[in-house]
């Protein structure tokens, strides 16, 4: 299907508006700027806006709200933002609401004016934060409101389908993409020269960044000799320092030249938990970028990376796994070579903005066709 067809020639233009929490530097918030961007105009009309203050990052929303983060978020539901975004969305007047997450599921759903659909992008696993009965039956009860779920992966499907126990027919898979044209593959670096290992994400307790370190110290303790590279900022920069310091891994900070940093490289690695995770972008990145990736069997993982043949992937607990698939791949730079080419080609054939783009547009064809 090409983008914009779908709907009748003659149908009006669709206004879609797409809803986060805030503009941060995360995945979530890069695909849905791209996501605009590359849908905007073909046919609909497509704006981003955000809920809370933050410091500019990918987003860049058409409209920012711009709200204060106050103890009433924390506890779970701020009740001027829903507020504030049923003023703005009145005024913007949108055929479908874009719920991206949760979080933005709770406010578009008192929010958004009558007439209009939302759609809710599933972006991560619930099943750890949905354990309780009561928060369970709160986020189902959300859930049902939306006219369609965007499931970023299988898992999410899954999860969709029967934890929040959603119809079938409301509940459509549709993956994350990345630009192609901003990734080259990495070049060989030359023989005799140490492995580089890259870590790629936000500096929380959630991605174990952590675990990176001791997955190179392990590596060198077995007489690899590896180069560690860590980017990204976050609320655990100033404990891991010192850490990265004696591990001898360099850290970055956060970067904008992520193509540049990934095409010398030789192996990428993920070391994130289940909870929170979709689809990591980051993942989609590397493969563009072919490189093999090591990851941990979070949501998502196993939709980008087939096992044994564009990289590997070990149980989200278990750091011995974790290092002995590296040591794979340290150790065999024809290995990295085989599967670093399957991971470009099939991040090429399953995985670009273009192909996200096109199941986002059946999608908006879909619930606007039934209003």
């Amino acid at each position: 299907m090409q983008l914009g067809q779908g709907r009748e020639e003659s149908d009006a233009a669709a206004r879609i508006v797409h809803v986060l929490p805030a503009d941060l530097a995360r995945g979530a918030q890069v695909f849905a700027r791209a996501l605009r961007e590359v849908l905007d105009g073909r046919p609909d009309e497509h704006l981003t806006l955000s809920l809370f203050a933050s410091e500019a990052a990918h987003l860049r929303p058409d409209v920012a709200l711009g709200l204060g983060d106050g103890r009433a978020r924390r506890l779970g539901f701020d009740p001027r933002a829903g507020l504030a975004l049923r003023r703005a969305l009145r005024a913007m007047a949108p055929d479908v609401v874009v719920a991206h997450g949760g979080e933005a599921l709770k406010y578009a759903v008192v929010a958004r004016p009558r007439g209009s659909a939302l759609v809710y992008k599933k972006t991560g696993s619930s099943v750890e934060s949905l354990g309780g009965r009561m928060r369970r039956a709160l986020y189902r009860r959300l859930a049902a409101q939306a006219d369609l779920t965007a499931a970023v992966a299988e898992e999410a499907v899954t999860e969709a389908r029967h934890l929040l126990r959603l119809p079938e027919d409301r509940v459509m898979l549709a993956p994350n993409g990345r630009d192609p044209s901003r990734f080259r593959p990495r070049q060989a670096r030359g023989v005799g020269v140490a492995p580089r290992l890259v870590f790629l994400g936000r500096l929380t307790s959630g991605k174990r960044p952590d675990w990176f370190l001791d997955a190179v110290r392990r590596l060198r303790e077995r007489g690899s000799q590896v180069e560690g590279v860590i980017v990204g900022d976050g609320p655990l920069t100033e404990a891991l320092a010192p850490l990265a310091t004696e591990a001898g891994v360099e850290m970055l900070g956060r970067r904008d030249d992520i193509p540049e940093i990934l095409a010398d490289a030789d192996v990428f690695v993920f070391t994130g938990v289940s909870e929170g995770e979709g689809m990591p972008g980051v993942l989609i990145e590397a493969g563009l970028a072919g490189l093999p990736a090591v990851t941990t069997a979070v949501s998502g993982a196993g939709t980008v990376i087939v096992h044994g043949v564009t990289g590997l992937v070990v149980p989200v607990d278990d750091l011995d796994a974790l290092v002995d698939a590296l040591h794979q791949l340290v150790i065999d730079s024809r290995l990295r070579g085989r599967m670093g080419a399957a991971a470009r080609q099939r991040c090429l054939e399953h995985f670009t903005l273009d192909a996200s783009a096109a199941h986002w547009q059946e999608l908006f064809d879909r619930v606007l066709e039934r209003r």
